[in-house]
């Protein structure tokens, strides 16, 4: 499945299949050198073989990509 065409769906709040997160939803990464941190969901970068998404870093410290399975939601 591409992206090409989803992205504005999902920035709008539409469902797109496969794809857990929200814009602007707060979120902890739970692997890599940024586990335990938390931030913000800024974009869908890419569908395949996962979801994968730009989070913006709380402490204003950056951005980074993050496979779905390495976010939790927070409420």
């Amino acid at each position: 499945m591409t992206i090409r065409g989803l992205g504005d769906r999902w920035l709008a709040g539409g469902a797109v299949p496969g794809v857990a997160f929200a814009h602007s939803q707060v979120v902890e990464i739970l692997t890599g050198s940024r586990a335990q941190e938390r931030g913000t969901i800024a974009l869908l970068l890419g569908l395949e073989p996962e979801p994968i998404y730009l989070v913006a870093l709380g402490d204003g410290r950056g951005d980074v990509r993050v496979r779905q399975s390495g976010l939790r939601a927070l409420a």
